[in-house]
């Protein structure tokens, strides 16, 4: 049985999944933009700002790997539309805030219940879809959706903020969510009681969600109060022992919440490696850009933000034929591709001087970086769940976007670090700072076709194409071991 949606003979309806996703990514970026209106309007600290995109980061981290776990035991359609429910009650709440801790307290349960959607949209779609052409066309479809959502949140916050006001970056979720909620409970089939785990590991949950906001909280914090500052060091060790606890449990309880046995899947190891560095890749090369953009070339929020559309067209433009060249050649070697040119990218725009115009300076390397994001974001979503059975599809959907969000956390905290940013204000970043940036995303690239190569020797596609040719010849567990090999 390869899920419960197709053990029930239907397939989950994949445009209803790919727009709640696309909505919660969207909200990630959007608000990247608003944040100087925000503090005008609300009159945060200077300090307090950054917690309106931490606090999401915060809760989003946190309990990923718990969210997706809960999917498994509890069932996926309760999770999908009680989050996203609860999602769009926060997108309301912020946008109506008259205080700061308000806003912020809003963020925060964005996070927590995109932590219950996000890992229960990955796991349907996984799941719900033969590993093989139909699960490739599947994923790539949510993978170009997800870097749509990226990219296209830069840009409609500053539309957004500018014509409108700040408070609609919030409210746009409201009639979305209510819609897709809707939609959802009547369209969702029920998972099976037969498919889902018997029980969930509290210890392990507490453990690992307790490391994960830890090391989150240190990792957002550090750009603001600097790597010495004592909340800072209390957090990443905090975590780090939480986190060895955690491990340590998983190999003494009957039914842990993170088998460690999963990571012997060697396409599934690979990915999720592949999804921290493409994190990392993505969140520096977006902050220094904006920051560039602004700092350097005079650029208001709204032109900075109109900056990004070239990227946002090409990932319009090539995410069906990425999705087609993954189900031809195969996801290890358009990873390869993709990490190539994230690496040009990055390269070219390392280059950068406080003369450098948009044209020349900004617009190469960033359509090159916006063509490897939608690679990576296709492919690497595929090489993160093959080879995994239905009941635990929602853990590793937890475990590649957990992958992500700490490659975003502590990329971004190494990054900011690296170009001489003071406390995090971002005030006034030497030119130099942007050139260190910029080299480092090239070094994460590099290392991504490394991984690539390395760890993908076959791709869960060529492997898993042969078992399902022929499945009278291959017993049920054939395709997760040969992802695995």
């Amino acid at each position: 049985m390869t899920s419960t949606n197709a053990a029930a003979g239907a397939r989950p309806p994949l445009l209803l999944l790919c727009a709640a996703q696309f909505m919660l990514v969207l909200d990630f970026a959007i608000v990247n933009v608003a944040l100087a209106a925000m503090q005008r309007d609300l009159d945060f600290s200077a300090g307090g700002l950054q917690w309106v995109v931490g606090a999401y980061a915060l809760f989003y981290g946190g309990f990923l790997l718990l969210g997706g776990r809960a999917g498994d035991v509890f069932g996926r359609k309760r999770m999908f539309v009680g989050g996203l429910a609860v999602f769009t009650l926060a997108s309301l709440a912020g946008g109506l805030a008259h205080e700061p801790w308000l806003l912020v307290l809003a963020r925060a349960v964005q996070g927590l219940s995109a932590a219950a959607v996000s890992p229960a949209v990955l796991a349907m779609i996984a799941g719900g879809f033969p590993e093989g052409p139909e699960r490739v066309k599947a994923m790539g479809v949510f993978g170009a959706v997800s870097s749509a959502g990226f990219t296209g949140g830069v840009v409609a916050g500053g539309l957004l903020t500018e014509y409108l006001t700040w408070r609609a970056v919030m409210l746009v979720n409201v009639p979305v969510g209510v819609l897709l909620v809707a939609l959802a409970a009547k369209r969702l089939t029920a998972d099976h009681q037969a498919t889902r785990s018997s029980s969930l590991d509290l210890p392990g949950a507490v453990l690992v969600t307790s490391a994960m906001c830890a090391l989150t909280y240190g990792l957002t914090a550090a750009s603001d109060k600097g790597w010495g500052a004592t909340p800072v060091l209390t957090a990443l060790g905090g975590g780090a022992v939480l986190l060895i606890a955690f491990l340590i449990v998983q190999t003494k309880v009957a039914q842990p919440l993170v088998p460690l046995s999963i990571f012997r899947n060697r396409a599934l190891s690979a990915g999720n490696g592949i999804a921290f560095l493409s994190g990392g890749v993505m969140s520096v090369s977006t902050f220094f850009i904006t920051m560039y953009m602004q700092q350097v070339l005079g650029y208001s929020a709204l032109r900075a933000s109109m900056g990004f559309f070239p990227q946002a067209f090409v990932v319009f433009l090539f995410s069906l034929p990425v999705v087609k060249l993954t189900h031809r050649l195969g996801a290890r070697n358009v990873l390869i591709a993709g990490g190539v040119l994230l690496a040009i990218g990055s390269g070219l725009l390392a280059r950068v001087t406080a003369d450098s115009s948009y044209l020349l300076g900004v617009l190469p390397g960033g359509v090159l970086l916006g063509l490897g994001v939608t690679v990576m974001m296709i492919a690497t979503a595929i090489a993160g769940t093959s080879g995994v059975s239905g009941p635990q599809m929602g853990l590793a959907s937890g475990l590649f976007n957990s992958s992500r969000q700490l490659g975003v956390g502590l990329c971004l905290a190494v990054g900011v670090a690296l170009a001489g940013v003071v406390h995090g204000t971002a005030a006034a970043i030497p030119v130099g700072g942007f050139q260190g940036a910029f080299w480092f995303t090239t070094a994460l690239s590099v290392a991504i076709v490394a991984v690539s190569v390395l760890g993908l020797r076959r791709t869960a596609v060529a492997a898993a194409a042969p078992a399902a040719a022929a499945p009278q010849k291959a017993p049920a567990a054939a395709p997760a071991t040969a992802a695995a090999k």
